[in-house]
């Protein structure tokens, strides 16, 4: 019988309606445990997310989660069998700390595990001050924390006295799920010039500011000869598509769609062009390199640790518009480099952020964690 793991996600789940990169990672993470030999499972649906600053629903998401936290317990209690054997949460931080996974853990006694704990930087230290403490509490007590960046990492060691808990993790995708997708886009745009393909939502903050940083770079480049392909919607699609009006006909807005049609968006592209303004990590770009798209990008946040510069796209510093410009000046212009870079994107793809790696770096940390649970099903104690 495969050991259970009780997966959990504070900010949303993996069964969300909306796409994002923290779905994907949440879904792929699933995925992951899966195939590394573990039965892992949706513990709870019950979100701590908050938007803003709010003492009045932060206590409110606190005793939402306590609630849950119990109604699990008594769910184990009278069904000793079905439960599980280590708790993992995904992107517990400052605004959705999780109060589910440390009670359940305590009353069951099986190991607790973070992945990508973080703060945000947003608002005031003293604004998220609870939610932080909570985290911190939560990564202390933990007998394992896996980070997908450094950034992460150095702040887990800020507080962390022991960092032998911290465990590397690189961004990951489910690469023959990419393959498999079976649906083709035939992109009909007026003259026959290289297709940028852009995917983001449209919503106030970071989204929006990528998407302004791009229109400015295309609006400056010295060659019309590029047609433009934007996945994506949202609050601030109005203002997107106001951005993007010098381009006329050169640009097509596809609205939301479903990732296999995504995906055939990529395959039909030239080039991926998104300036990842405070991407934390950026599946996306993964996923564009995947099937062979060479990114042009800022080298910002998670940028970097996904994206190769100079092997599998051009990044440039952050907001630097002239070098942005240039890499989607010089990957327009050149077949020959954006196949190279197409095919390096692929080869890294395949080598360090394939599912199979990232299964056997949880199967290696996690398999001793489950060992003294394993053979039995835990009851809660009293």
């Amino acid at each position: 019988m495969k050991p259970r793991i009780a997966f959990y996600a504070p900010l949303k789940s993996p069964n969300h309606p909306i796409a994002s990169g923290d779905r994907e990672i949440a879904r792929n993470l699933l995925k992951a445990l899966d195939l590394a030999g573990f039965d892992a499972f949706l513990a709870s649906e019950v979100i701590s997310y908050q938007k803003r600053p709010s003492r009045e629903l932060f206590l409110q998401r606190k005793e939402d989660c306590e609630r849950e936290a119990e109604r699990l317990l008594v769910h184990w209690r009278a069904d000793p069998a079905s439960a599980p054997h280590l708790w993992m949460t995904y992107h517990p931080y400052c605004k959705s700390p999780d109060w589910i996974g440390p009670a359940v853990c305590a009353a069951l006694g099986i190991p607790y595990v973070t992945i990508e704990a973080c703060r945000t930087r947003q608002n005031t230290d003293a604004d998220w001050a609870d939610g932080r403490a909570q985290v911190q509490a939560e990564v202390r007590g933990a007998a394992a924390n896996f980070c997908l960046k450094p950034s992460d990492r150095a702040y887990l060691e800020s507080f962390l006295p022991d960092t032998d808990r911290i465990v590397p993790l690189l961004p990951f995708i489910d690469l023959a799920e990419l393959e498999a997708t079976g649906t083709t886009i035939e992109p009909s745009f007026a003259s026959p010039h290289p297709l940028i393909l852009s995917v983001g939502m449209m919503r106030p903050g970071a989204k929006i500011d990528s998407y302004r940083l791009l229109a400015e770079a295309l609006e400056g480049l010295d060659t019309p000869e590029w047609n433009l392909a934007i996945v994506g919607d949202g609050p601030g699609r109005a203002e997107v598509e106001s951005m993007f009006g010098f381009a006329g006909e050169r640009v097509r807005f596809t609205g939301a769609l479903p990732r296999e049609e995504v995906i055939a968006w990529m395959l039909a592209a030239d080039v991926f062009a998104w300036p990842g303004v405070r991407e934390a990590i950026g599946i996306v770009y993964l996923e564009a390199q995947a099937v062979g798209l060479p990114v042009a990008a800022f080298a910002t946040a998670g940028v970097p640790i996904v994206v190769a510069d100079g092997e599998s796209g051009l990044l440039a510093p952050e907001f630097d518009m002239t070098g942005f410009r240039e890499g989607l000046r010089r990957l327009l212009g050149s077949q020959a480099l954006r196949k190279i870079m197409g095919a390096a994107g692929r080869a890294r793809g395949q080598r360090y952020h394939g599912i199979s790696a990232a299964a056997e770096t949880l199967k290696t940390t996690l398999a001793p964690l489950v060992a003294g649970t394993a053979a039995r099903r835990p009851g809660a104690t009293q």
